[in-house]
Parts: structure tokens; sequence; C-alpha cells
């Protein structure tokens, strides 16, 4: 495992991470306890965790997992979500709070908060969550899709006020899906050191590693029973993915050419980045795990890879929306 530093007073976070939405919720209490075994054994030391609107036992799944393991709680960092789908009529400091107790724990290392609605002032915004950090109920923060603007603005602000800077941003980025984080608006802050990107959505919800049959299915669907082949996944912004369907073949193809699968030349793409923090995977399988860690090796022909994949980025991929389950988008 590769590890990176994130903040003085953090432990370096390992460069897999492990998580998210529909991830830890697919396994039973026995799978879980084995596939964050396996994790914790191949260096994973990074998981991603939140309260989901369609999982909400998420949390409790990954806390009853590390007491079964017994897990020293130093021995493993937790990310844990901000919401603003109840905000601000409840507060950071009650959603984390509630979280916390789900977790069992009196701390989380990173809160990652999802950007501001147009409506809500910048400054109070970011203060409520630099508060949480100064209660010591996180070690540190990051933000989740902030626009290149509200995360230039953001770090102007934290360094008038000398507040702590977000360490992460957690964005989509995949070998086709690649133009927002490449653009000009966050290579530039990247560019700067101003902060570590968080790689989400690598394997567009599995159909990079050949789940061609696997799409997204939105609240009111959900509510009216309908329910994803294997696991929801995230939403297609740009409406792009059925270009991404088409291109997976191609993918498979140049993979074999570097004696790997799709998805570890997938995950070896995402890895590569020059300022990559951390990048996020939601295996539900020990083997898997085995597989996705595997993809480092490819590291060391990173710019053949970067150069043969070239032809897969695609046009039209767009920032996402900001979500809420309770209008449906």
């Amino acid at each position: 495992m590769q590890y990176q530093s994130l903040a003085d007073d953090l432990p370096s976070v390992s460069r897999l991470s492990l998580g998210s939405w529909n991830t830890f919720s697919r396994c039973s209490s026995e799978q879980l306890e084995a596939l964050l075994a396996r994790a914790f054994e191949r260096g994973i030391n990074l998981l991603d965790v939140g309260y989901y609107w369609d999982k909400p036992d998420t949390e409790d799944a990954v806390a009853a997992a590390l007491r079964g393991l017994a897990a020293p709680r130093d021995s493993y960092t937790i990310a844990q979500k901000l919401w603003l789908w109840d905000y601000p009529e409840h507060s950071f400091a009650e959603q984390l709070g509630r979280s916390l107790q789900r977790l069992g724990s009196d701390h989380v290392d990173i809160v990652m908060v999802s950007r501001p609605t147009a409506d809500l002032a910048l400054e109070p915004f970011i203060g409520e969550v630099v508060a949480l950090v100064e209660a010591g109920m996180a070690r540190a923060w990051g933000v989740t899709n902030f626009t290149p603007e509200q995360l230039r603005d953001t770090l102007a602000l934290v360094n008038q006020r000398n507040w702590p800077h977000p360490v992460l941003l957690q964005v989509q980025y995949n070998v086709m899906r690649r133009g927002v984080v490449e653009g000009p608006g966050y290579a530039e802050l990247f560019a700067e050191g101003a902060i570590r990107l968080c790689a989400a959505n690598m394997l567009e919800g599995g159909i990079l590693a050949g789940h061609l049959e696997r799409d997204r299915v939105n609240p009111p669907e959900f509510a009216e029973g309908k329910r994803p082949v294997h696991r929801n996944i995230c939403r297609d912004s740009g409406g792009i993915r059925e270009l991404i369907r088409e291109r997976q073949p191609r993918l498979r193809e140049i993979a074999r050419d570097f004696g790997a699968s799709p998805a570890q030349l997938a995950l070896a793409f995402g890895l590569s980045h020059p300022h990559l923090g951390t990048a996020l995977v939601g295996v539900t399988e020990p083997d898997h795990v085995d597989e996705n860690v595997a993809a480092l090796a490819l590291l060391d022909c990173a710019t053949e890879i970067r150069a043969a994949v070239d032809e897969l980025a695609i046009e039209g991929v767009a920032h996402p929306k900001l979500f809420n389950p309770h209008n449906g988008i």
C-alpha cells in the first residue's frame, strides 16, 4: 500500500480507501467483517462512511464490524459525510452527533461537507464545519462537490479567519469521466497545492469493471418499489453513461495489453493523478480488495497507461447537481 499525508495532525491515509454509498450496506455482518479484515490486511486504513437516504443502518453496521474485529481506533481513519437535506433546520453538530452515536465513537477523522446551496452564506456555513474540528468532533474537514469557485472562496475565507484548511475535495473522477477534475478551475487549485483529490465513482458504479447492466434508481422510483441491479449508482451527470457503456469493451482491450483487468486499469488511471489524496472504491468482496490493491503495481507504467487510455475520455462531463432525496434529485 502507498500512503499520503493530508495534514500534520492526521495519520497518513491509504491511497486506496473503502466505502461510500451502497458499499458496506450490501454486506451481511459476517461479510462486512471479512471485507474490513481483508482491507486492513492489505493496508487500507481510510473508511468512507455516511448516513444514506436508502441505507440508514450503514454506520451501525460498520461500527458492529469494527467491534467484531476488535480494531483499535487509531488503526483506521473515518471520513464521515455531512448532508444538506435537513440543513439548516438541523445543524451540522446535530447531524454529526447522531452519526457519532451510531458509530460508537467520540470523533471522526475527517468530516466531509456537501457544497452549499446558493441561498447559504459561505462564512457561517464554513464556520459551522470548522467548529466541529475545534470541538474535537472531527480532526479535519474536507468538501464534496464544491465548484472551483466555491473552493477558491472557501480557501480565501479560511486564510482570512485563520481557520484550518480543508484537506480533501471529493468529486467524481474516472478514466472516461475526467473533464471536470482536469478542467482549468480544479487543475489550478491542485497545482497550487491548495487541496488533495479524493477520487470518487472510479469505476462508474462498476460499469467500467464490466457490470454494464447497472444504472441509477432515483428516490421517487425507489419509493415506488423499483430496485437497482446489484446496487444503486451515482446520477449520470452530463448524460454520458451510454457512451461509457459503449467504450467499456475498449477499456478491456487496453487493460489486456497491460496484463490487467479493466477495473485495475481504470483504478491505475485515477491513482496516477498527480494531486491524489485517496481513491475511493466500493467493492464488497475480499478478493476484489486484492484485485484493487494490485492496481497500485501498475503505477510503474502510469505514463504509458495515461497515453493508452486518452482515447476513452468523453466530452460533455458535467458537475453533479446538488442531491436531495426529499425532492427526488
